[in-house]
């Protein structure tokens, strides 16, 4: 009788049974997955805390001449969405500015304004009081 190619003969060839090559490499990842969950069982117990630091965060950059540093305030400007019936006077006196620093802020030149323009909104300063 000749060496078996196929079928189940190919694993009890001699009478043992072989592994494939596949089985063994299947069995090898298994053997090595196994091994690491246990190494990293320990640690998936342990609480994930971080220390708290001790002096404020530090911003750095490892190429200084393009950070910039400022101790201006940062003003966030609203936008408002014009409605049917809106003049720039309304606006102006809904948010506390006058008419003059809102065509300024948002570069108008006349006081024409389109139903869903978006028109922002400067800080209200202490003299707009009109």
């Amino acid at each position: 009788m000749g060496v078996p190619t196929t079928g189940p003969e190919l694993f009890l060839a001699a009478g043992r049974p072989r592994m494939s090559r596949a089985v063994r490499q299947v069995r090898k990842v298994f053997g090595v997955l196994a091994i690491f969950l246990l190494l990293t069982a320990g640690c998936a117990n342990e609480p994930k805390s971080r220390p708290i630091p001790s002096t404020t965060p530090v911003l750095t950059t490892l190429r200084p001449e393009l950070t910039t540093t400022t101790t201006e305030k940062v003003v966030q400007r609203l936008a408002y969405v014009v409605q049917p019936g809106d003049t720039l006077g309304k606006i102006a006196k809904g948010f506390g500015v006058t008419v003059s620093e809102l065509m300024r802020e948002n570069g108008k030149e006349d006081t024409i304004l389109g139903i869903g323009e978006t028109l922002f909104i400067p800080p209200p300063s202490d003299e707009s009081s009109d």
